[in-house]
């Protein structure tokens, strides 16, 4: 975090606060407090008249602690209510965290304090806090450098993240209530730090607790989620579960990943032991290290099988088609979208093949500014479109965070959209 000091940093708004002002207790709009563990928050892009309200969260304590101040967010701010679940599939699940993934299950723990419940004997889900409910897979661009193709000679991620502007309802095709937030429109930017597991700086949009976009870790491990629209657009392949099962969905990968591991080498290793399935959206991952290693994890159709895709110590990048079934961008399909998914892979990789052999993280910006989804054509009665609703490049060295995010339309501004402008922030030192 940079440009304000702790004391600046401070807005807590309709959170419980644990120490300061005890638990459950609901703070004002604009109101400050400080919680001696170290839980602060501050809105950092976006107000009431914008598409978004993205927050930066910090948290310290123990994985339990974090997880209650995390689970009071999503219920005092978000009114959400755990949702029943089969009870053998739920003594499932918390079996696969507490063996596996024990920093979630902690955080888990966590939740069920917030709502009063025992975790191990509660028929609710606790693990699944979902805000703005979210079923679509994002379709993004993004891209991995490896320090020796960069002028800093740090590792660096750099990502789109495309979205839908409406409602779950919207999406649904349902009526909705007037006032409905964008499945989108409340991204938390949670810098975590643990005294179990690695912390993290990451950008959670739909599941605080357990979810991540993308993020980087305190070893320089950073990960990315992006859509696999082959198999969405394919009725014989899409099987997701809907509801919860024991294992990590899609949403899940990328923060087990930042809890779990230092390397690329570790995140192979987990994920080729770990049972995953998706719940929503049909996924793939890229993932990279300070080292200047990286990889892309990607299923078949049937989900029976993994494919990794290596970078080779060159710049990598993904969009929304799974790398394993093309050589390279020459076998890619034609697309009459320009902003389809091999458009977009070939503008990324045109641009970056242009840029300087060091580059910049200007010229890294500029890359993905080239596919920024600022117009596309749609029915009249649509009710929402797809936008870029955060541009994010991570430093696995510095271990920092540059966002910046999609506040709305405006044709007197650049491309047509008003935007925050880039935030930064860092993990600081451990």
């Amino acid at each position: 975090m940079s440009g304000f000091g702790r004391r600046e940093f401070v807005r807590r708004l309709g959170i419980g606060a644990a120490a300061a002002a005890g638990a459950g207790a609901v703070l004002a709009p604009g109101a400050r407090a400080e919680d001696e563990r170290g839980f602060e928050e501050r809105e950092v892009a976006g107000g009431p008249s914008d598409f978004l309200v993205a927050r930066h969260v910090r948290l310290r304590g123990t994985q339990r602690e974090i997880g209650r101040r995390l689970a009071e967010i999503v219920k005092s701010r978000h009114a959400v209510k755990p949702a029943s679940v089969d009870p053998f599939m739920n003594r499932a699940r918390r079996e696969w965290y507490r063996r596996h993934w024990p920093e979630f299950f902690e955080r888990s723990r966590g939740a069920a304090d917030a709502y009063g419940l025992d975790f191990e004997t509660a028929t609710v889900d606790l693990a699944s806090l979902m805000i703005n409910m979210t079923p679509p897979g994002p379709q993004c661009s993004t891209a991995y450098y490896p320090p020796g193709s960069t002028s800093s000679g740090h590792a660096l991620l750099s990502r789109n993240y495309d979205f839908t502007t409406g409602t779950f309802a919207d999406f649904m095709g349902i009526p909705s209530a007037p006032g409905g937030r964008p499945m989108a429109g409340d991204p938390y930017v949670l810098e975590s730090h643990p005294d179990s597991g690695y912390a993290s700086l990451l950008i959670s949009a739909y599941s605080p607790l357990g979810g991540c976009s993308d993020g980087v870790n305190s070893e320089g491990l950073c990960v990315a989620m992006l859509g696999d629209q082959e198999i969405w657009n394919d009725p014989r392949a899409m099987e997701p579960t809907r509801v919860a099962q024991a294992g990590l969905n899609e949403g899940e990968v990328g923060r087990f990943l930042l809890d779990t591991c230092a390397s690329v080498d570790e995140a192979k290793v987990a994920l080729m032991t770990a049972k995953q399935y998706y719940r929503g959206a049909p996924c793939h991952f890229i993932v990279g290290d300070r080292a200047g290693r990286s990889f892309v994890w990607e299923y078949s159709r049937s989900h029976n099988r993994e494919y990794v895709t290596d970078g080779a110590d060159r710049p990598q990048v993904i969009t929304n088609h799974p790398l394993f079934r093309y050589k390279g961008a020459e076998d890619l399909p034609a697309q009459k979208d320009p902003l389809g998914t091999y458009n977009r892979y070939r503008i990324v990789r045109d641009e970056i093949a242009k840029a300087n052999e060091k580059r910049s993280v200007d010229e890294v910006k500029h890359a993905n500014a080239c596919v920024l989804i600022v117009d596309e054509p749609r029915a009249p009665q649509a009710k929402s479109t797809d936008r870029t609703i955060w541009h994010a490049v991570y430093d696995c060295h510095e271990k920092s965070l540059e966002v910046d995010f999609y506040l709305g339309e405006d044709a007197g501004s650049p491309k047509g959209q008003r935007r925050s402008g880039y935030v930064r922030f860092s993990l600081g030192p451990q």
